[in-house]
C-alpha cells in the first residue's frame, strides 16, 4: 500500500478543504479555519484529525448534525468563567474563538475557564492548547463527545461501548521552542486513527478493540463491524476514570450532557469542553522574572532528556516535540492513501465543488 501513497503541498489541501467547505455553505472565515486546522492537525503528525474528518464533516452539515455559518452564544460571562453555547455549529471556529476567551479573561484575572457545550466536532484538541501557549497561557482542556457521535469505549471490565473517547489536552509555553503539548485520548487510540489502518490496510500496533464477543484484536475492522465491536480505555482503571471526569467536568458542567446512544452509527459526534488557562506571566510576576522562568524551562528539558535512550534510534522527547518535528519533516508535502484521497473527492463531489484530482 506504501507505494499507493502520494504526497501533496499543505496549501494546496488548505484549497481543496477550504473550497469543498465553501461549496458546503459554509462562509468562507468559517471554511479558512476548518481547512487550516485540518491541514495543521496532518503537518503535527495526527492524520486521524486531518483531512480524512472532511468527508464525515460534509455528511454530518448535509444530515442536519451541524450546520453552517453560526455565532456561538455567550449564555453566561463572569470575571473568570463562561459558558458558551455553539448551537452545532463547527466546532473548530468554535473552539479557537472559546480558547481566545479564555485567554483574554484570564490576561485580568490571571487564569479563566470558559464551558461550550453543543459544538461540532473540534479535531485535534492539542492546537487549542498552542494557540493558548502562543499567547503566554498554560492550559488543561478536556473535551466530551456525547450524541450524535454515539459511544466508542467500553468501560473498564465491559464489552459493549458505553462511552466517548474524551479526549485531554495540556499546553505550557516554552519560547522560543514549540511549547510542551500534552494531547490525547482516554480511549487506547483516537477513532480517526482506527479509520486510518483501515484505510490503508494495516493492523493496530497492539490490541486496541474488543470484538462484539468481547475477544482483543488488532484488526481496525473489527470496531466498526458488523458486528460492532468497541474501543478498550487505555490505561485500564485510570484511563476509565480520567474519561468518566471528561464527561463530568466538560459534558455535565457545559450543559451539554453526556449522553451516548446505543452501537449502529459511524456518524461524527459533537463535542462539549472544558477550556482552563493560566498566564504564565501573571501566576509568575514578582517570584521570578520571565528570564530565570525560561531558564528554568530550559534546564528542566536539557535534564529530563538527557536520559539514556532504551532505543539509540529514538532520543528522549518532551510532549509536544514529536509533532514538532512531524511539521518539520511534512512541510514539504503530506501523504495521503488512495481511500483517503478517494474519501475527499467523494466530498467534493457530494457539494458540487470541483474534482481536486488527488
Amino acid at each position: 500500500m506504501a507505494d499507493e501513497m502520494k504526497s501533496f503541498e499543505p496549501a494546496r489541501l488548505r484549497e481543496i478543504a477550504r473550497t469543498v467547505f465553501v461549496a458546503a455553505g459554509c462562509p468562507d472565515a468559517e471554511a479558512v479555519a476548518i481547512a487550516e486546522h485540518l491541514v495543521d492537525a496532518n503537518l503535527a503528525g495526527h492524520d486521524s484529525h486531518g483531512v480524512i474528518r472532511i468527508l464525515p464533516y460534509v455528511k454530518a452539515l448535509q444530515r442536519g448534525v451541524v450546520v453552517a455559518g453560526l455565532t456561538p452564544e455567550v449564555i453566561r460571562q463572569e470575571p473568570a468563567l463562561a459558558v458558551v453555547d455553539a448551537a452545532n455549529g463547527f466546532g473548530q471556529p468554535a473552539a479557537n474563538a472559546a480558547t481566545d476567551r479564555a485567554c483574554a479573561m484570564g490576561e485580568t484575572m490571571g487564569a479563566a475557564t470558559v464551558l461550550v457545550r453543543r459544538t461540532g466536532h473540534v479535531g485535534r484538541l492539542g492546537a487549542y492548547a498552542e494557540r493558548a501557549a502562543a499567547k503566554g497561557f498554560a492550559t488543561i482542556i478536556l473535551c466530551n463527545a456525547p450524541r450524535p457521535g454515539g459511544g466508542v469505549i467500553a468501560p473498564w471490565g465491559g464489552r459493549e461501548r458505553r462511552l466517548g473517547a474524551s479526549p485531554i489536552a495540556m499546553g505550557f509555553p516554552r519560547p522560543p521552542a514549540a511549547p510542551f503539548v500534552l494531547d490525547f485520548s482516554t480511549s487506547y487510540y483516537a477513532v480517526g486513527k482506527l479509520r486510518v489502518a483501515r484505510n490503508k490496510g494495516e493492523l493496530l500496533p497492539e490490541p486496541a478493540v474488543v470484538t462484539a464477543d468481547g475477544a482483543p484484536t488488532r484488526d481496525p475492522n473489527a470496531y466498526f463491524g458488523p458486528p460492532e465491536g468497541a474501543m478498550i480505555p487505555f490505561g485500564g482503571h485510570k484511563g476509565y476514570a480520567l474519561n468518566v471526569f471528561t464527561d463530568l467536568l466538560a459534558g455535565m458542567l457545559s450543559g451539554g450532557g453526556a449522553d451516548y446512544p446505543p452501537p449502529g452509527t459511524d456518524e461524527q459526534g459533537g463535542n462539549n469542553l472544558l477550556i482552563h488557562a493560566v498566564s504564565v506571566e501573571g501566576a509568575t510576576a514578582g517570584r521570578m522574572g520571565n528570564s530565570s522562568l525560561a531558564d528554568a524551562i530550559r534546564a528542566y528539558a536539557e535534564w529530563v532528556t538527557s536520559a539514556t535512550p532504551l532505543d539509540p534510534a529514538r532520543p528522549v522527547m518532551l510532549p509536544g516535540e514529536p509533532e514538532a518535528a512531524a511539521r518539520k519533516a511534512r512541510a514539504g508535502g503530506i501523504a495521503l492513501d488512495p481511500r483517503t484521497r478517494a474519501q475527499i473527492a467523494e466530498a467534493a463531489a457530494l457539494v458540487g465543488a470541483p474534482d481536486p484530482t488527488l
